[in-house]
């Protein structure tokens, strides 16, 4: 829908809308802000080398999901370490392009820690960036929210995700929900400025 026909809505129509109107008509994309490494607490060092390069994901993919293998391997029954590998590396294979590699792994790593909301963070990612934003909210709405440091990373998803879905009213409440967490984060302060709201 474009700008001209959601302003020009009849008022029923944009009641829905919650009085927004959305500026720009592009879908939204989840950031490497909009992700959540999962560090491992005494985890063995191959998992540790997996969740560093998970870190600075940018620089060398290919190391990366090559350490994050390893560590999905050495991790046994270890089902912690073992999940945080595979939610490190479908964070290297969304940089790296690989879409569904990505997905398989957050398909595996939240069978196994379904509460766990840094899986969920990156996994929504991943969704995000798939194309599936529904797929993203239930994800997270799933999961618990996490420490207060990383909240503004669940508000930031569900308000991507939302945006993406069209839900213009529930992505405004999401991203004024970023905001309030973290203020100064640029993702979310140029999402917003996709927004008006009736009356201001």
């Amino acid at each position: 829908m474009t700008m001209s026909k959601i302003c020009n809505a009849p008022m029923r129509q944009l009641a829905a809308f919650g009085g927004l109107c959305v500026l720009l008509a592009a879908p939204a994309t989840a950031g490497p802000a909009g992700t959540y490494v999962r560090r491992i607490d005494g985890g063995v060092p191959v998992a540790e080398r997996c969740a560093e390069a998970a870190m600075h994901a940018r620089r060398d993919t290919k190391a990366g999901i090559a350490a994050c293998t390893a560590a999905i391997w050495d991790a046994g029954r270890r089902t912690d370490t073992k999940a945080a590998s595979l939610t490190n590396r479908a964070l290297l294979y969304r940089y790296a392009g690989d879409v569904r590699s990505a997905l398989k792994d957050c398909s595996r790593a939240l069978a196994m820690v379904p509460d766990h909301p840094g899986t969920a963070v990156t996994c929504a990612a991943v969704y995000i960036n798939a194309g599936k934003p529904r797929a993203a909210v239930g994800v997270l709405e799933d999961a618990p929210l996490p420490a207060p440091g990383l909240q503004y990373r669940y508000y930031h998803n569900l308000a991507l995700a939302h945006h993406d879905l069209g839900e213009y009213a529930q992505a405004y409440h999401y991203i004024l929900k970023t905001l309030e967490a973290k203020p100064d984060f640029l993702p979310a302060i140029k999402l917003k400025k996709q927004y008006r709201v009736a009356g201001e």
